[in-house]
């Protein structure tokens, strides 16, 4: 498969777990999304996420960069887990919680934050090409 097709099915995949992506610009894919963004009266919990991937033809290396926001602030109740898990050199992570505001209102959530790196890295496997996490933002941009 070539780069382009590769980055389509990629962008393909995002869009149907609900992650909107750019292509192209800066680097062949980005992602700049609010996955949670819940106000209540005592508080709010937001989580934002950004990716960026670019693909080296030349070296057939997908680079992968990700940044992920939790910020929560007020006050609820309620029950909230994280689970990591590690392959290689890959950290996955899930967020599940579902949290009650004083006059009752339920807040749920429940996100597997490891599946958008997975889907980038099958298809680095499936097309022959290496998948580098890198951890400067500008390793994965022209």
């Amino acid at each position: 498969m070539e780069k382009n097709e590769i980055i389509a099915s990629i962008a393909k995949q995002y869009q149907e777990i609900g992650i909107i992506c750019k292509v192209g610009g800066e680097t062949d894919i980005a992602v700049d999304q609010e996955l949670l963004d819940a106000k209540h009266a005592t508080g709010k919990m937001k989580i934002h996420y950004e990716n960026l991937i670019l693909l080296n033809e030349t070296e057939k290396i997908i680079y992968f960069w990700e940044l992920t926001k939790e910020i929560k602030s007020g006050f609820s109740f309620g029950f909230s887990s994280k689970s990591y898990t590690q392959s290689g050199a890959t950290l996955s992570r899930k967020v599940k919680a579902v949290q009650y505001t004083i006059d009752g209102k339920a807040y749920e959530y429940d996100f597997d934050l490891g599946q958008f790196n997975q889907i980038v890295k099958t298809a680095a496997k499936e097309n022959s090409w290496k998948f580098k996490v890198v951890l400067s933002k500008k390793k994965a941009l022209y």
